[in-house]
């Protein structure tokens, strides 16, 4: 009769207890996830009045496509003040008094305490305006460091799309983890001076370390 070895017996201990701390490791994440579960805030409302600017657009976030730069806006164009540089993006309070094209939810750890939330996700409301310009232009534009609404509505690619379909997923660098933001848009619909069909998508990434940001953007129109 052959005996089991001690060495054999012991590995075998091991990854038992190896297992056994990664059962009961997942058992207590899940019971501190249930004890403290986050708060979610959906806007717009008197308390979250959405997001403090009017597109997800500024000087250090272009999403340009073989050429083409896609803007989406949150709030309605038109009430954008004349002489509001939008490469600055941020406009508080200002922003929170137009229209939002959009809706939302936001997740809190502790709205008391966090600094932002660590989720936001963005659905259109309908008609979501997405502007469509050549590259070259908008930088020949934003040359002095300032781009105005009349000056970007004056450019002569630009072309104005509605997206029916609108679906931003933002996962801030205070979720947990690898400490890292990620984003993801897909936005879909219709130009309106030709009427055809555009897809507008971009995923991002930060490094909350390093401040390198990854953008990977597609535009489609036609």
């Amino acid at each position: 009769m052959k005996k089991k070895s001690t060495s054999q017996s012991a590995f075998f201990n091991v990854r038992v207890l190896i297992g056994l701390f990664v059962f009961l490791a997942g058992v207590f994440l899940a019971l501190v996830v249930r004890a403290n579960p986050p708060v979610i805030e959906t806007f717009p409302s008197p308390e979250r009045p959405g997001p403090p600017f009017y597109a997800n657009f500024s000087a250090d976030f272009i999403p340009t496509d073989d050429g083409t730069v896609g803007i989406a806006f949150l709030r309605e164009p038109s009430c954008i003040p004349t002489d509001f540089n939008l490469l600055v993006q941020f406009d508080v309070p200002a922003a929170l008094g137009c229209e939002l094209t959009i809706e939302g939810k936001v997740w809190w750890h502790d709205p008391e305490t966090d600094p932002f939330p660590f989720q936001e996700r963005y659905t259109g409301l309908g008609a979501v305006p997405i502007y469509f310009v050549d590259e070259a232009e908008l930088a020949a534009a934003t040359q002095d460091g300032v781009l105005t609404i009349g000056e970007l509505q004056a450019l002569p690619s630009l072309l104005i799309g509605f997206a029916d379909s609108y679906l931003d997923v933002v996962h801030n660098s205070n979720q947990g983890g690898a400490g890292k933001g990620h984003s993801a848009l897909n936005a879909s619909g219709t130009i309106l001076q030709s009427g055809l069909r555009f897809y507008f998508h971009y995923t991002e990434e930060i490094d909350s370390d390093t401040g390198e940001r990854t953008l990977r953007v597609r535009i489609d129109i036609g």
